[in-house]
């Protein structure tokens, strides 16, 4: 009896079956190659709650991207741990390009200095987009403190030990490691006066408890707008625009006391180059937009335009810094 020979008909159906399953991965490879992402909404991880400046900011750069990008960017506010808990988050997502993360300075260069173990390496769980937004630092004192200036802040603290102190958003935060490096240019002590979130130092301030508070300027604006805190000096290089007539810091004679407060965009590791580059050339764009400036301006934050291999450069020079000043503040980490 001859052999039978094999039935390519039966094959047919099991080899269209596996490729219909392989066709979906194909095309979104495809569609994101031709240049079709986003094809559905993007998920953007505000590490933060609502309400406060990164979520607004992070808020305002998302409308604008949604609409360069038709195609909608929604904010997931998922707080907890300074920042951590989010940016872990979209460590673990998919790199797939719809979940990104709003990030900051705190989560990148400083919060790595303050514990021992992270549940992610800040260089190499992330792939950098691009920088959002920068915020300068004020120093404000309560209106009826008798000091004008920053010198004569720095000459009362040198009279005698804790006649100085000043209020931030924690241990760690940029408002107290900005004093601490004050501190240490002056060659005095600042007391730091740590509060959960820095509206809570405000009250203390006005009523005399502490002298100062060190805050972003888009935290401190109605303080100073209502005239129950003054400016002392912008921790910034330059004036900002939103404040012009408040020196800087430099101009105060200690230019080094710089430290802004940054916010920009990562993906998680993996992301392709070609989604990075959308990503990055809309935010770009969306920067640009005079109406998004006007937003920024009028919380006291200024647009940063800075490629991902400059905000990776940034985190790293950050870091060292500030470990620098941690290391000199006694600050340990937990």
């Amino acid at each position: 009896m001859p052999a039978r020979r094999p039935s390519y008909r039966s094959a047919i159906p099991a080899a269209l079956g596996a490729a219909a399953l392989q066709l979906p991965a194909v095309v979104h490879a495809q569609s994101t190659a031709a240049g079709t992402y986003p094809a559905r909404p993007i998920r953007m991880v505000v590490p933060y709650g609502a309400g406060g400046v990164s979520d607004i900011l992070g808020r305002t750069i998302a409308a604008r991207m949604s609409e360069l990008l038709a195609q909608n960017i929604v904010v997931d506010n998922r707080a907890g741990a300074g920042g951590v808990v989010g940016s872990e988050f979209v460590a673990k997502a998919t790199p797939d390009g719809y979940t990104i993360l709003f990030s900051s300075i705190s989560v990148y260069s400083i919060i790595p200095h303050m514990r021992r173990q992270m549940p992610f390496d800040p260089d190499t769980a992330f792939t950098p987009i691009g920088g959002v937004a920068q915020s300068s630092t004020i120093m404000a004192i309560g209106s009826a403190q008798p000091m004008k200036t920053v010198k004569e802040v720095i000459e009362r603290a040198k009279s005698g030990k804790g006649k100085i102190s000043y209020g931030s958003s924690g241990i760690g935060s940029v408002g107290h490691l900005t004093g601490e490096i004050l501190g240490q240019l002056a060659g005095t002590e600042l007391l730091h006066v740590p509060f959960k979130s820095a509206a809570m130092a405000y009250p203390d301030a006005m009523n005399g408890t502490i002298t100062m508070v060190i805050d972003s300027l888009p935290s401190a604006m109605q303080h100073l707008k209502s005239g129950s805190m003054r400016p002392l000096a912008m921790l910034s290089a330059v004036r900002d625009p939103a404040m012009p007539d408040v020196p800087t810091i430099a101009e105060a004679g200690f230019p080094e006391a710089v430290l802004v407060f940054w916010s920009g965009l990562h993906g998680p590791a993996g992301l392709t180059g070609a989604v990075t580059q959308r990503l990055a050339e809309v935010l770009g764009r969306s920067l640009q937009a005079p109406e998004l400036r006007e937003r920024f301006a009028a919380l006291g934050a200024l647009p940063l335009p800075m490629t991902g291999k400059e905000l990776a450069n940034r985190i790293r020079t950050d870091r060292e810094r500030l470990g620098k000043v941690m290391k000199a503040a006694g600050i340990q980490p937990e």
